[in-house]
């Protein structure tokens, strides 16, 4: 096999840093070296990656960037590895050449021991890293969701987990997902999305059926050899709980026939021998049982193991038999306070006696800090449990235990709560879907926001529903209902969270103020994310302003209702879409004060009423002000979340629509990293992928556009305006570079997004086209009078306006139009808040009056803003002659 490039813990650094691109200044800032140093690194690293530039060099990070050899997720198995020596190296083999490899067999066969032994042998091969997966919490719909936790990818709004998930294990990595059988379906959807995302990934499973992959290959993982492993394996396991055990190898091995050369059933077996001896164990199989297991045929073997475990129940006390019966409730791993729980009629140190006694037995097994069933004996004992007596009383223990862990738990979000959570979270699932009570409403809800908070979306949202039919007031079902509705505006659009706050304004008829709430809310709704779920249907005026005056009536006598009415009236205040009036905004901040999420609303309200008014820079306070206000908030509500997020998008717009580049720049590196946004496909990215094309840096304005496309192709790009910003910013990098085809592929992404014909379509993003195709005009000096008329043309107030109105300015002076006075007379308005606007009309006057030191004011004014490609092209003559290359910057 070929031998990976040696790369020193310093290099791996520097190379993570030109991943995220980072300048060697940057880099060396960081590091606390100097860029001298970083320099060296950087040409150390593509001599040995073959690198031609820093952009191949970034594209090769993720898969060198980890340390060779890192398994991440495998159990610690606590006895040895006995027999399978051929199967490991096979398997080892395997991994290395096929793209997936599926250890097959039955149940109790040994796959998850085989698979941890051969990842620990060929786990060197792979630099990006091994990581494994147990899928055994897994239900059907969530397996990509149980692969994002197991690599530390936390889903978040709207992110399409495929692109994230390949994105992780990016290079040449091992993926293992050890389980199968129960989600197979859902197991090869996602092996075959992630295989084709990386080539070079290699994909190890353990299942009980075959998963039909294309390239699948299949190790069958058939008996233990009887006359040497399935020996060794027994007589391993009998002295550990029997140090003195020493039998004829003859006799265990006839003993191994009779169990089938099955690892769990010689595990069970060596568990009894220090009481009953090879004779004694022989004897009780006279019926010959398991050797009709090792067939392998379903109901059979089923049967075969099930006289197995009644024999091994017989020869229980009565207390292990009540406590085995009880613990089979968990449906995973338990400690002692769990088992207590179940059982207030036994101290502590006699379930402790006992437990330790049913390990000996292996009926339980230890597990990291707790203890599990194998599956075949909590199935036993389960029946064992609903045949009894107390089935009833313990099934209420067990119930009121999962209320209590749930709200407890939802008390650690904070801290350290999510490995606990996995443990249990089947558990709390089972209960909730038994209709667990008393209470069944608090329970339900405490699983929602663990849920969120673990980052299962689509499982968060399914429980507050249920929460909301447990409900006891109207106001609980439709807080309940609202939190759901976030839920679903985050992985999807605003128009279901819209039809959720109706349902949930229908469950509180009989509560006036609740209802005021939910049609306020619905009403900001409508209007507030009218790009984000409505475009292509609104909902009618009429219908808003209706819904509008019903929760003015029913607010009446209610503070916390009136003041989401106040926020509603400010949104509904304009004369058009999205529109707000200062003073509806002025009276709804103050009416929302009391309320930190309400109050995010109430000042994006103002924000936008700002923007109208010609007036970005105090938008861009206002930003600042709520961007503040929303960072503190609970990031485990999803109500809170969605501020987060919007108040992120909008304080990087307003940035942009200021010219403060810088503030924008860092404001979109903190998004990117926020965890209500890290990971999400173009919210957290956007912001940059505009700044830098604006500030010059097309390169790396192009790969992170590219990287953010194929992010949103993966579930079919959003219908939203928003994202055609970014798709314009790419549009004007590849104009820039000189490359017009893709110039062209961009402003029709753009477009796509904003469901129109031409970005020109769309007011949202018309003003940005003009001025894309106006500055790639100038540029290339090509095309200048055609597009003029798209970039004079006049644009209502916005975060694009101004741009457009300067670049009209400077081309009118180009082409020496007559009313150039005119154009520069209209640029001056949003130059006054706009400092790339004020550079680009002081370009405009210095061109028009041959003024060679305001050409000079105009190129610092651009140093100042961080643009060196529009500093550099401000000092070449006139249009057409400045195609100067990018900077690196």
């Amino acid at each position: 096999m070929p031998t990976a490039p040696t790369i020193s813990p310093r290099e791996r650094e520097v190379l993570l840093a030109v991943a995220d691109r980072s300048t060697n200044a940057e880099i060396a800032e960081r590091l606390h070296v100097s860029v001298r140093t970083v320099e060296s690194h950087v040409s150390a690293l593509l001599r040995k990656l073959g690198a031609r530039d820093r952009r191949e060099l970034a594209a090769r990070a993720p898969g060198l960037a980890a340390p060779a050899g890192l398994v991440v997720g495998a159990p610690k198995p606590l006895t040895s590895f006995v027999g399978r020596t051929a199967e490991r190296d096979a398997v080892v083999r395997l991994v290395a050449e096929s793209r997936v490899t599926t250890i097959l067999g039955p149940g109790g066969a040994g796959k998850t021991r085989l698979a941890v032994a051969a990842v620990e042998a060929a786990s060197a091969w792979f630099p990006g890293g091994a990581t494994f997966v147990n899928l055994v919490p897994s239900r059907p719909g969530s397996v990509l969701e149980s692969v994002a936790a197991g690599l530390g990818v936390v889903p978040r709004p709207q992110q399409p987990l495929p692109g994230a998930v390949a994105e992780q294990l990016g290079g040449r990595a091992l993926l293992v997902l050890d389980n199968c059988e129960h989600v197979a379906d859902d197991v090869a959807d996602v092996i075959t999305a992630l295989t084709a995302a990386n080539p070079r990934l290699s994909v190890l499973t353990t299942s009980r059926e075959r998963l039909g992959v294309p390239g699948e290959t299949v190790l069958q993982l058939g008996p233990l050899p009887v006359d040497v492993d399935a020996v060794a394996l027994f007589t391993d396991r009998a002295k550990a709980v029997d140090p003195a055990f020493d039998a004829d190898p003859a006799q265990v091995a006839q003993l191994c026939r009779e169990l089938g050369g099955s690892p769990l059933n010689i595990e069970l077996a060596a568990a009894r021998v220090a009481s009953l001896g090879i004779g004694g164990l022989r004897a009780g199989l006279a019926d010959d049982p398991l050797r009709v297991l090792a067939s392998g045929r379903g109901e059979a073997r089923h049967r075969s193991l099930r006289s197995v475990l009644e024999w091994s129940h017989r020869l229980l006390t009565a207390g292990e038999q009540t406590v085995l019966a009880r613990v089979s409730r968990f449906r995973h791993g338990f400690d002692l306070d769990d088992v207590a729980a179940l059982s207030p009629d036994l101290s502590v140190g006699a379930l402790s006696d006992l437990l330790g006694r049913l390990v000996d037995k292996s009926l339980v097994h230890r597990t990291s800090g707790a203890w599990a069933l194998f599956d075949v004996v909590a199935r036993f004992a389960r029946e064992q449990l609903d045949r009894s007596a107390e089935a009833a009383e313990v099934t209420g223990r067990y119930h009121r235990w999962a209320a209590r862990r749930a709200r407890e738990l939802t008390g650690r979000l904070g801290g350290d709560w999510r490995d606990e959570f996995d443990r249990i979270a089947d558990d709390l699932r089972a209960c909730v879907a038994e209709g667990a009570a008393p209470p069944e409403h608090d329970l339900a809800a405490d699983l929602a926001r663990l849920a969120y908070a673990r980052g299962f979306l689509a499982e968060a949202t399914a429980h507050w529903r249920t929460a909301a039919d447990r409900a006891g007031s109207p106001a609980a079902a439709a807080a309940d209902l609202a939190r759901a509705g976030s839920c679903t505006h985050l992985r999807t659009h605003a128009r279901d969270h819209y039809d959720l706050l109706l349902v949930a304004a229908g469950r509180a008829d009989g509560d006036p103020a609740t209802r005021a709430v939910c049609l306020a809310s619905a009403v900001v709704l409508a209007e507030r994310f009218r790009g984000a779920g409505f475009s292509t249907d609104p909902v009618p005026d009429g219908e808003l302003d209706r819904m509008l005056a019903e929760a003015a009536e029913l607010a009446e006598g209610a503070p916390a209702a009136r003041a989401h009415v106040a926020v509603a009236r400010a949104w509904l205040s304009g004369p058009g879409p999205q529109s707000v009036t200062a003073e509806a905004a002025d009276r709804a901040v103050p009416a929302a004060a009391g309320d930190p999420l309400l109050l995010s609303a109430a000042l994006d309200a103002r924000c936008t009423a700002q923007a109208l008014a010609g007036r970005p820079d105090l938008a861009h306070h206002t930003t600042q002000e709520r961007l503040a206000l929303v960072t503190t908030a609970d990031r485990t509500d999803p109500h809170a979340a969605l501020e987060v997020l919007d108040a992120f998008r909008s304080a990087i717009a307003y940035a942009v629509a200021t010219g403060a580049l810088a503030d924008a720049v860092r404001v979109s590196r903190r998004a990117a990293a926020d965890p209500a946004l890290a990971g999400h496909p173009y919210w957290g990215t956007s912001g940059l992928v505009t700044t830098l094309a604006l500030t010059g840096r097309f390169d790396d304005a192009r790969t992170l556009a590219d990287e953010m496309w194929q992010a949103t192709a993966a579930t079919g790009p959003p219908r939203n305006a928003t994202l055609g910003v970014p798709l314009l910013a790419a549009a004007l990098a590849a104009g820039l570079s000189g490359d017009e085809p893709s110039m062209t592929r961009w402003r029709g992404r753009a477009a796509a997004v904003a469901g129109v014909a031409t970005p020109a379509g769309s007011a949202n993003l018309a003003p940005l086209d003009a001025f894309v195709r106006a500055r790639v005009a100038l540029h290339t000096g090509t095309g200048l009078a055609d597009a003029f008329p798209a970039v004079a043309a006049g644009f209502a107030p916005g975060r694009f306006d101004g741009y457009a109105r300067g670049l009209a300015a400077e081309l009118a002076v180009v082409l020496d139009v007559p009313d150039v006075s005119r154009h520069l007379e209209r640029a001056e308005r949003p130059a006054a808040h706009n400092r790339w606007t004020a550079a680009v009309l002081t370009r405009a006057h210095a061109r028009r009056t041959g003024d060679a030191a305001l050409l000079k004011d105009a190129a610092n004014q651009f140093a100042d803003l961080g643009s060196p490609f529009e500093e550099q092209a401000t000092m070449l003559p006139g249009p057409g002659r400045h195609r100067s290359a990018e900077l690196d910057s």
